[in-house]
């Protein structure tokens, strides 16, 4: 058994199909996670919603920016952005249950001793924090009037991260870092102005994962979002998201082999909460596509 991360598809699915194949993928034997940003901007959404739904509990999905974009998109809460390409899913005549689908996945996960998101984790969380943070967020959306949820999710929030917040500003607050985040301050503020490359951020910004006293207790984190870092590789954190939908490749990064005999050094880490040594990047291996030509997937810039 093998379990596979795999980085933003946004609605590549000619491409996750090659993917597989790459990896030799057996659904009764491998297990998919998929980083967020599963759809928007690349070709075939409806594709790709319909292959996670028949993979079933092969396939484990966390939403990004672009998801929670789209449901609120599909309730005519936010209008459609210019690139935007979810208008398949939104002419289908399964949108209902593709929506409710997409209302049904998390925004974070755990898998052998990584924590799971599409952007990153705040600097001050530590793990259960983090977990129940995203739980309060899928339970808002799994509700019956998640509408209202989806009414007050946006917002460019500039405060640090406080304990104290509640009701929607928590839960804001946690959709912003969990799915949008790049770069914050020393104290926890968020930088919603740079969305590119390390050195675009505002003065007295870092990347979030190289902010003062990020919490140690957070553990080895895998993330997407971010493609101008794809393929960041350390000891605490990696980045799946190497540019698919920009032309670039799909990665999956698989894990070490569950109890493997021949490798019992990759059993990692029993702590969940001592991130690894700094001299040790997580284990695994990655496998990505060739470059993609966005002219074979549909469409051109």
């Amino acid at each position: 058994m093998s379990n596979y991360l795999i980085g933003d598809l946004q609605g590549c699915n000619a491409t996750l199909g090659q993917l597989l194949e790459d990896i030799s993928f057996s659904p009764s034997t491998d297990c998919l996670y998929f980083l967020g940003d599963l759809i928007n901007r690349g070709p075939d959404n409806v594709g790709v919603i319909k292959r996670m739904m028949s993979l079933e509990g092969s396939a484990k999905c966390i939403l990004g920016n672009h998801d929670l974009h789209f449901l609120a998109v599909e309730k005519d809460l936010r209008p459609l952005k210019n690139g935007d390409t979810v208008q398949d899913i939104l002419h289908h005549e399964d949108r209902s249950i593709m929506v409710q689908w997409l209302r049904e996945q998390p925004l974070a996960l755990q898998v052998q001793g990584l924590i799971l998101v599409h952007a990153g984790v705040h600097p001050s969380w530590n793990r259960e924090l983090t977990l129940q943070l995203a739980q309060e967020v899928q339970s808002a959306l799994r509700a019956p009037d998640y509408v209202e949820f989806l009414m007050g999710m946006y917002g460019n929030d500039t405060q640090p991260w406080s304990p104290h917040l509640r009701g929607m500003e928590r839960m804001r607050f946690t959709v912003n870092v969990l799915t949008r985040m790049r770069f914050c301050d020393g104290e926890g503020r968020l930088d919603f102005l740079a969305k590119s490359s390390i050195g675009s951020q505002s003065e007295g910004f870092f990347p979030w994962f190289d902010a003062p006293q990020r919490n140690p207790s957070q553990g080895p984190i895998a993330f997407g979002h971010w493609s101008s870092v794809g393929g960041l590789h350390r000891s605490d954190v990696i980045c799946l998201d190497t540019g698919c939908v920009w032309g670039r490749t799909l990665s999956a990064f698989q894990l070490p082999t569950l109890n493997s005999p021949s490798n019992p050094q990759h059993q990692y880490p029993l702590d969940l909460h001592t991130p690894l040594p700094s001299d040790h990047v997580i284990e695994g291996k990655w496998i990505s596509t060739a470059s993609v030509d966005k002219s074979d997937m549909g469409y051109s810039d």
